[in-house]
């Protein structure tokens, strides 16, 4: 089970966290935010449904120009509440990966191909030492989904 929760973060965070050079946020789509460790931050989010191996995977992610972005892999495509633990990975601007220890997902709304939502997490550097980071406050609203 660790393994597979291993391999989708690692799914979400190639769709998401390995921005082309070309790829700007669009004035006035900055549709993710949330408190980083007491300091707002605001992204622009996309998601993807897919199915890998016989699942389902649900990845939602989302960057900030400073290259900084979260990316969350779930294993359905529902409203309601998600245990983050394994499945939600948090990347500093200077590119330090973290994964989350504990936390909490909710969807709130799944319409056509819109996503919104909340989330709340705590995560652990996924290599070497250093503190963990606290997200809270985070929302996502009228996230794209590709199919």
């Amino acid at each position: 089970m660790k393994l597979r929760s291993l391999l989708l973060g690692l799914l979400a965070f190639v769709l998401f966290a390995c921005p082309d050079k070309e790829d700007e946020i669009p004035s006035g789509s900055l549709n993710v935010e949330a408190t980083v460790d007491g300091k707002s931050w605001k992204g622009s989010g996309n998601s993807r449904i897919t199915g890998v191996a016989g699942f389902t995977v649900f990845a939602i992610g989302a960057g900030a120009t400073d290259r900084s972005n979260l990316a969350f892999t779930l294993d359905a495509e529902r409203t309601g509440n998600f245990d983050l633990t394994g499945k939600a990975l948090w990347t500093t601007s200077d590119q330090v990966v973290h994964n989350a220890t504990s936390g909490t997902l909710t969807i709130t709304q799944l319409e056509g191909n819109k996503v919104s939502g909340t989330f709340s997490f705590t995560a652990s550097p996924m290599t070497g030492g250093g503190p963990s980071v606290s997200i809270t406050n985070g929302k996502f609203t009228d996230i794209n989904i590709a199919r």
